[in-house]
């Protein structure tokens, strides 16, 4: 099924502390209001204390410009903060355009969210 628009789901494992958030995303990541929306409520996160983010894009059917600068921004702000970004499950057309962009040198990225969530936690 193609989506319209972008939407995204929150959830904290392990019993909900709030130190580690993984966020899944379906659908386009392309500079529409969902996906300012997420890019909000992932810095919100980060400012809150949150210090462990998996950002699932396995769902991630396109992305274009703005959704590389959405990530991006993200990085850097998690950087800034000194939390953990984990990229999971990135589909091989994303992945692409990443590279392309060398976002994928800069950032830990892993082929699952479990997978993710243990380079988080150390496993």
């Amino acid at each position: 099924m193609i989506r319209k628009k972008l939407e995204y789901s929150r959830e904290t494992p392990g019993g909900g502390d709030g130190e580690l958030v993984v966020f899944t995303l379906a659908g386009p990541l392309t500079g529409s209001e969902p996906a300012y929306g997420f890019q909000d409520e992932v810095r919100q996160k980060i400012t809150g204390g949150c210090r462990k983010i998996v950002i699932d894009l396995a769902g991630v059917e396109r992305i274009d410009s703005c959704g590389v600068g959405i990530l991006a921004s993200l990085m850097w702000s998690a950087s800034q903060a000194t939390a953990g970004m984990v990229f999971a499950g990135i589909p091989h057309q994303v992945e692409k355009l990443l590279q392309i962009v060398m976002l994928l040198d800069h950032i830990d990225h892993a082929p699952s969210r479990e997978a993710a969530i243990a380079l988080l936690q150390g496993s």
